[in-house]
């Protein structure tokens, strides 16, 4: 039994879970207590990294997804984007670990980050280079089987495969939108809403950012299929007298 506790794999660490996980080197990407302006910096390093490789992973499903959407292999791409989706939900909820920090001992930190801002992420800056992407494979599907967006939703139960893509990627927009409203949330609470942030950008713009949508058609078709059942309501009826 002692030789299974022994590490194979080749690597640093004394087991072969920290050598697969490469957890020495991982663990050694934050800052020396020593080094640290603040001792919130532990913090705000921890929750940015784990961010990013979070977003890592969700871009890496995304893209698998989407080569399964081109191969129309919809119920994989669905299911990888859903998993996309659920990765998504840690990034967003650790935003608000982040607003444990108070504005003075930010400002602490703030002072070592140099031009840094969080509209540099390589991970969310991925989630911009993938979303539409995924929207352009769903939308050649469509051209393929001669669909419109509201064809997928009218005939939901004949085109099952293309209306829960639809419904996924509806999902992960929602989730960038949420993304984007409570890093916006995060600023204003610890910086303030009428400020100037780290790259020169107003916080302003991250409002305005936010009203950006992948897949603006998956929204619109909502506001068609309600105004075609309000036209049918008002529509007198066959017989009915007046």
């Amino acid at each position: 039994m002692d030789d299974l506790k022994k590490p194979i794999l080749p690597g640093k660490g004394a087991s072969d879970y920290e050598r697969y996980l490469h957890t020495d080197e991982l663990l050694a990407l934050q800052k020396l207590p020593e080094d640290f302006l603040h001792k919130d910096e532990m913090t705000f390093q921890v929750v940015h990294q784990a961010s990013e490789l979070l977003l890592k992973g969700i871009a890496w499903e995304l893209d698998r997804a989407r080569l399964h959407i081109d191969e129309g292999e919809f119920s994989n791409a669905a299911r990888l984007i859903r998993r996309a989706n659920q990765m998504l939900e840690y990034p967003i909820s650790m935003q608000h670990v982040l607003e444990t920090i108070t504005p003075y001992d930010y400002h602490i930190i703030r002072a070592g980050l140099g031009h840094g801002s969080g509209l540099d992420s390589p991970g969310f800056l991925s989630m911009l280079h993938i979303g539409p992407r995924l929207g352009e494979s769903f939308h050649a599907q469509l051209r393929k089987a001669n669909l419109s967006v509201d064809d997928v939703y009218r005939r939901h139960d004949e085109f099952f495969g293309l209306h829960d893509v639809a419904e996924c990627l509806l999902d992960f927009d929602e989730r960038i939108h949420l993304f984007r409203f409570h890093h916006l949330k995060l600023a204003q609470r610890i910086i303030g809403g009428g400020v100037i942030g780290t790259m020169g950008t107003p916080v302003e713009v991250l409002h305005q950012r936010m009203e950006h949508l992948f897949y603006k058609e998956l929204w619109d078709v909502r506001n068609q299929i309600t105004a075609k059942a309000n036209e049918a309501m008002l529509k007198p009826k066959a017989g009915c007298a007046y």
